[in-house]
């Protein structure tokens, strides 16, 4: 029975923890309202550079060039087609022929 309150209160703690930042007491700064809408685009970009650049955790031309090919190849594909299914298959497609090209 403890650990069934301490599960509680953790849960509890932690949704309090996030709802604080959804229901803000006051409006956000001016200059911070002006950067909160690029903060998204920026984590994802700090996400998925490493995981692209460098997917074993080294730079290797074999590990390397088919992640950056595939993704070069999905936006162009999307930018052409503006169909994401078309981009994605097709980003697979380039990524499976590059990595045979490069094993």
């Amino acid at each position: 029975m403890p650990e069934l309150l301490v599960l509680v209160a953790v849960g509890a703690g932690t949704y309090a923890m996030r709802a604080a930042f959804l229901v803000p007491a006051r409006p956000a700064p001016p200059a911070m309202a002006r950067v909160l809408p690029h903060v998204g685009p920026a984590v994802l970009g700090a996400l998925v550079a490493p995981a692209l650049l460098a997917p074993h955790g080294a730079v290797t031309v074999a590990g390397t060039v088919p992640g950056v090919v595939a993704a070069a190849g999905a936006w162009l594909l999307w930018r052409r087609t503006r169909s994401l299914p078309v981009a994605l298959f097709g980003a697979l497609t380039l990524a499976l022929l590059t990595t045979a090209v490069f094993r």
